[in-house]
């Protein structure tokens, strides 16, 4: 439990800091400085020279009176991780790839011990348990493990990627979120100088053959998912994935003097930036009248761009064609619709796909009890306040 007791209330070694910070090998006050040689964990990523906690001497003069009020910390790795083989992102980490469960932190402290780093290394992690259904973490108050609270550094050192959306509607999908720590837990959010948390690109759409209108391109999904009031300390990079480009309407045409019709498809929509990155719309073949002509695949999305839209099919006779599909989006700029053909059909290109959120906060209670680094600009996506999927 927390050392909750304060200055001239008398402490125990045993029963308080023992209890809160394990036992050293020596028993002693002088091993829970972190130059000591049985002081492990004090380098986790780019959070380097920890101390036991804030206030604590790391050299020279240690004493009782150093430990009231402290608690024990506890850093939780998403910093060394380099995901899975192949997939969509071949050695990245991210929600598409290995899966939503590990990409919550809350989970990933239960599930995967060696990703929890207790600093000083003198005490086991304390148990807790998730409630069923979600990823908050039953409220402790009767497990002397957790009693007080903790302090906990969810810690990101290099690039954590999102899932991509197959819907409107998962436009709120997190790469990462915190889940919901017990009462009195300090959290910390670190995203160090290599950490990258970003949000997946959304999928471009296929152009339409002859006439009607794409449907709506895929959108960007979201970076951070907060559902426990944290320090937010951004040295890096919180952006979310871009939406695709918009597909391009059909054409079709009866031109003067010619015995043929033609009926053209529209280009692609190109995949927006992201990690994963968004996939361009694929090639349409349909149409008619002479030598088919195929609309053009949208360009795959890459981690800081959107693909090109591919262009329209021409006519072959006369002027015009399909619309050409909209580009991915990205940082520098939006994603865009696809273009109507040439003549148009009565059908206009389809809806460009809109970008997910750099941070989404579980309420605005949370939002502000939150401090740091709480905000993202609008051309990373922003902030926004319910919702994490």
């Amino acid at each position: 439990m927390t050392i909750n007791k304060s200055s001239g209330d008398e402490l125990s070694f045993q029963n308080d800091i023992e209890t809160e910070f394990g036992d050293n090998p020596g028993r002693s006050l002088g091993s829970y400085r972190n130059t000591h040689p049985d002081f492990q964990n004090k380098n986790c990523g780019t959070l380097t020279d920890l101390p036991l906690d804030t206030g604590i001497p790391k050299s020279g003069e240690i004493k009782f009176s150093d430990f009231y009020g402290k608690k024990l910390n506890i850093v939780i790795d998403y910093y060394n991780d380099t995901g899975s083989a192949g997939g969509a992102e071949n050695n990245i980490l991210n929600r598409e790839d290995d899966g939503a469960p590990t990409m919550a932190a809350t989970w990933r402290y239960v599930n995967q011990n060696s990703r929890v780093k207790v600093v000083g290394n003198y005490q086991s992690k304390p148990t807790a348990t998730l409630n069923q259904g979600t990823y908050n973490l039953t409220n402790a108050t009767t497990n002397t493990s957790w009693q007080g609270g903790k302090k906990v550094f969810i810690h990101v050192n290099k690039k954590v990627g999102g899932m991509k959306s197959v819907a409107q509607s998962d436009r709120n999908r997190v790469a990462l979120r915190t889940g919901g720590w017990p009462n009195n837990t300090d959290l910390q959010i670190d995203i160090g100088s290599s950490g990258r948390l970003q949000g997946a690109g959304g999928a471009g759409r296929k152009g339409t053959t002859n006439g009607g209108t794409p449907a709506q391109a895929l959108p960007g999904t979201s970076a951070l998912g907060v559902e426990y009031a944290a320090q937010i300390n951004n040295n890096g990079i919180i952006r979310c994935g871009y939406g695709g480009g918009g597909g391009g309407a059909g054409s079709n045409s009866d031109p003067n003097k010619s015995m043929t019709d033609y009926g053209r498809s529209g280009g692609g929509g190109g995949g927006g930036a992201g990690i994963p990155a968004g996939v361009g719309g694929a090639a349409n073949g349909g149409g008619y009248g002479g030598s088919i002509g195929t609309g053009g695949a949208g360009g795959a999305g890459d981690h800081d761009g959107g693909g090109g839209g591919g262009g329209g099919a021409d006519h072959g006779a006369g002027s015009g064609g399909g619309g050409n599909g909209g580009n991915g989006g990205d940082q520098p700029a939006i994603s865009t619709n696809g273009s109507a053909g040439n003549p148009s059909v009565g059908a206009s290109g389809g809806a460009r796909g809109i970008r997910g959120y750099g941070i989404i906060f579980g309420s605005s209670s949370i939002q502000s009890n939150s401090t740091g680094n709480t905000t993202v600009s609008a051309n990373q996506g922003g902030v926004v306040v319910g919702g994490i999927y």
